[in-house]
């Protein structure tokens, strides 16, 4: 790869891995401040798999350090990065942060719009580079915060409608590190 298209693919990983972090610690945040059992289960589900998206994002980002070409996405899903994964966000971004008195029901809308902000920027990314191997990769996680935010929606609108967080056993597996 050359190191113009290098650099791109850095730049793109070096701001998806702060994205999987805010989302670790929004999902965390979340999960100690819902009402419901459920819903901090849930979140704290979703923090797991943004740990995971991040092992796999790292996993890229040595990859492309110091070799200068994507990692398979099937050995990126399994890879342990070489250097300890940097789980804290820079700095926490103000719009993902929690009022204090927010409800299940906001919880929910805040996280919605995360995943599709997740989505987005791994859309974009899968768009602007050129290599097979990278398009996967984002792909990938665009699928994943895709159905993150369909799981989401679906919870929302139970909860608006019934009352109690949405629960089918056919959806929750999706809840496997992702």
């Amino acid at each position: 790869m050359e190191k113009a298209a290098c650099m791109a693919a850095l730049t793109a990983l070096e701001k998806a891995m702060e994205a999987e972090r805010q989302g670790k610690a929004f999902y965390e945040e979340a999960a100690e401040r819902v009402q419901d059992p459920m819903g901090a289960a849930v979140f704290k589900t979703l923090a797991e798999d943004e740990v995971n998206h991040l092992r796999v994002l790292q996993a890229e980002y040595e990859k492309i350090s110091k070799e200068s070409k994507w990692m398979e996405l099937d050995e990126a899903k399994v890879c342990e990065p070489q250097t300890p994964l940097k789980l804290f966000p820079d700095k926490r971004e103000a719009s993902f942060i929690l009022p204090d008195n927010a409800t299940d029901l906001e919880a929910l809308q805040l996280a919605m719009q995360f995943e599709e902000m997740g989505y987005n920027l791994y859309a974009k990314a899968a768009e602007e580079t050129d290599d097979p191997k990278g398009k996967q990769v984002f792909r990938f996680l665009a699928k994943l915060e895709n159905e993150h935010f369909v799981f989401l929606q679906k919870t929302h609108d139970y909860l608006t409608n019934k009352g109690a967080w949405y629960f089918d056993e056919q959806e929750f597996p999706m809840f496997d590190g992702g």
